[in-house]
């Protein structure tokens, strides 16, 4: 063997041991955060997870994913969702969502449905991006939308309360053709980062009077509808967008 190979050969080995040592830690980190929510209120129920990505990625795919509440109804149903990071970069990472899943009675259908989430020092700042959204419910809410936007910010040391907005562009409905925007914005009642605590952050999404801002606008409310336990008031002007 060349003499020029040696130094080539242990730093491959070197890199592949210390790849295969993150990628257990890797996994052991995810498995902690599957089997013991932050929250603790909420069940998480999934199937087979795997992990590739060497040499320079963690890349995770979770399958059968459920979370449940305490009396066992279902909040979120996926069929998989993928956890992706380079191995030089711990806090951020990229979430991969598949182009169906469910919340509570809604259907969501989507494309190139993806979050990237980043912890830093001082705050941590969560992206969630989609194309062609479609919602539907059983009863009588549905519509689309050309693109779909959800930006949540957590500042670690400030006084100001987890904001999350929620962008939607190209909205389509049943009985209305002409495209418009519309934006959705609350405060979340949590004491730590919702990039950690995920079953609190859906908790706190779906209580009474989170959301304080629908449109920009203070709608007098004359017809609302569910989700999960939370009431969601619109305009008569607004609710006849969703019928």
């Amino acid at each position: 063997m060349s003499r020029a190979l040696v130094p080539i050969l242990l730093a491959a080995i070197v890199w592949s041991s210390y790849w295969f040592w993150g990628a257990q830690n890797n996994l052991e980190s995810i498995h902690r955060g599957l089997e013991r929510p932050a929250g603790g209120s909420t069940e998480i129920k999934y199937g087979l997870v795997s992990q590739v990505g060497f040499p320079n990625r963690y890349d995770v795919t979770v399958n059968k994913l459920s979370i449940e509440n305490p009396i066992g109804e279902k909040i979120v149903t996926l069929p998989f969702i993928q956890v992706l990071r380079l191995i030089y970069k711990s806090n951020h990472k990229i979430i991969i969502f598949p182009n169906s899943l469910s919340i509570y009675d809604f259907n969501i259908k989507w494309e190139n449905a993806k979050a990237s989430i980043v912890e830093d020092t001082l705050e941590d700042r969560i992206i969630l991006e989609a194309h062609n959204l479609i919602v539907s419910e059983e009863k009588r809410l549905g519509f689309k939308a050309e693109r779909l936007q959800v930006s949540i910010l957590y500042e670690k040391f400030g006084t100001i309360k987890p904001a999350i907005i929620i962008n939607f562009a190209g909205i389509k409905t049943k009985n209305k053709r002409t495209k418009f925007k519309l934006d959705l914005r609350a405060n979340l009642n949590l004491k730590i980062s919702p990039a950690l605590d995920l079953s609190n952050f859906v908790k706190s999404i779906t209580q009474p009077n989170t959301w304080i801002e629908f449109n920009e606008e203070n709608y007098k409310t004359s017809e609302s509808f569910l989700l999960g336990n939370q009431k969601l008031l619109l305009s008569s002007s607004s609710f006849e967008l969703f019928k």
